[in-house]
């Protein structure tokens, strides 16, 4: 039993590696895919606006192409297809980490049911072996590894992210169409769009959700730090890196978060602040702001201590 349980937990380690791994290629990519959505954003409504600007002074058109001679126009669609070109790049990169993910899910999937198969024959002996404790528990640890996301390293289970599906080049189309959609707004149409997600952001229940995932990212990110600096006073260097990389990735996320917000805010400050709620908006802005800015100092010291 002693000599299963030791090829159990050489294989777990194997793959626990090969799932970090993965993950930290698939989070990279998603991040960096968001940055690249919107920065085409920008560049789709900077379009619209100066589309409305044309034919305000005359210029007849309802497509993209009627359009796209002007010099704004032209650069703008510039930008855009640069950023499409490296989101299409990333598109490939996310398929195969998807691929590597389907791969672990299954080794880890076949190594449980192994492992179950194993515990199940022990019991059955007349004298149970003093591992099996070990082994059930081991054999949990697996079942949790696919089915539970991660505490420091995944905000996703393996399970869940083996369901994604990764179709290069939708993003692609659907970018287009809503480009050509935008081109035919109205300026009307386009401001009340814009107020209305505006005010559909800062409604009570979103801040309320929105609030509670930036506190538990913050509090993540400073019990991350704490552990990095122990482990680090420990002499075990690698794991505080492990750590404090943890902590960073978090402290992205609460970034992430926070700034789609300040955005918003210092974007719209003068709508904002003849809104009845102003006090409550600035208040919840406001404690965000300290929140990340808590966060990233934790970080930057902990990181400096490490090193």
């Amino acid at each position: 039993m002693a000599v299963e349980l030791k090829k159990f937990q050489a294989e777990l380690k194997a793959l626990d590696t090969a799932a970090t791994s993965a993950y930290s290629e698939w989070k990279m990519v998603g991040d960096t895919q968001g940055n690249f959505k919107k920065l085409m954003d920008g560049g789709r409504l900077a379009i619209g606006d100066r589309v409305e600007k044309l034919k305000a002074g005359g210029a007849k058109g309802d497509k993209l192409a009627d359009f796209s001679g002007d010099a704004e126009v032209k650069k703008a669609l510039a930008t855009v297809n640069d950023a499409l070109a490296n989101y299409k790049k990333l598109e490939a990169r996310k398929a195969k980490a998807l691929e590597d993910f389907k791969k672990v899910h299954k080794d880890l999937t076949g190594l449980a049911t192994r492992m179950d198969a194993e515990v199940a024959d022990r019991k059955k002996k007349l004298f149970e072996p003093k591992s099996l404790p070990e082994m059930i528990k081991l054999a949990k640890q697996v079942r949790d590894m696919v089915d539970k996301p991660g505490s420091d390293l995944k905000s996703q289970s393996i399970a869940d992210i083996v369901k994604v599906k990764v179709k290069p080049g939708e993003f692609e189309a659907e970018f287009w169409a809503e480009t050509e959609r935008e081109v035919k707004k109205w300026a009307s149409v386009r401001a009340n769009a814009a107020v209305g997600e505006l005010l559909e952001k800062f409604k009570p229940r979103l801040m309320k959700l929105r609030g509670d995932a930036a506190s538990s990212l913050a509090k993540e990110t400073l019990e991350l730090c704490v552990k990095a600096s122990a482990s680090n006073q420990a002499g075990q260097g690698r794991l505080a890196k492990n750590q404090v990389d943890s902590a960073a990735a978090k402290a992205g996320e609460l970034h992430t978060l926070v700034s789609a917000y300040n955005e918003a805010y210092d974007k719209n400050k003068k709508f904002l602040q003849e809104n009845p709620d102003h006090d409550t908006i600035f208040k919840f802005v406001s404690t965000l702001t300290a929140k990340e800015n808590q966060a990233l100092k934790a970080v930057a010291a902990t990181q400096a201590a490490i090193k």
